[in-house]
């Protein structure tokens, strides 16, 4: 018998008893094993909705992926056709003035939108 296989559980053994000590032993080399060396070539089943991953030649192309600089911010324009919403009560719109300051607007709850110069440091 190979010594890397998985033999049946023990039962009816005491734990702590050898048989019990090599067969967890075996479970969890296989176990992390699993973790760290699955290769994408043993796979099967994959359902067809689930495609392969954008190679990083893609990023900043047409219909590629956008980049994000240091802190996770789009590189590039967003153009959509849909409606841009901000869900937090902080946080807003902010535009760049011709001056380079940074300009907040933010919104009360009777409809006025009011500007917040943040200085010449994008937040």
């Amino acid at each position: 018998m190979a010594t890397d296989l998985i033999p049946p559980q023990p039962i009816g053994v005491l734990p702590g008893d050898s048989y019990w000590n090599d067969w967890i032993e075996k479970v969890r080399s296989l176990v992390n094993g699993l973790a760290t060396s699955i290769s994408w070539s043993n796979i099967t089943g994959i359902p067809s909705n689930v495609t392969n991953a954008q190679s990083t030649l893609q990023k900043d192309t047409a219909n590629g992926y956008a980049g994000l600089n240091s802190v996770s911010r789009t590189t590039h324009g967003v153009t959509t056709t849909d409606d841009l919403i901000v869900a937090s009560s902080t946080k807003g719109l902010v535009l760049l003035s011709p001056n380079g300051h940074y300009w907040l607007s933010s919104i009360s709850n009777t409809g006025v939108v009011t500007w917040t110069d943040l200085g010449t440091t994008s937040p």
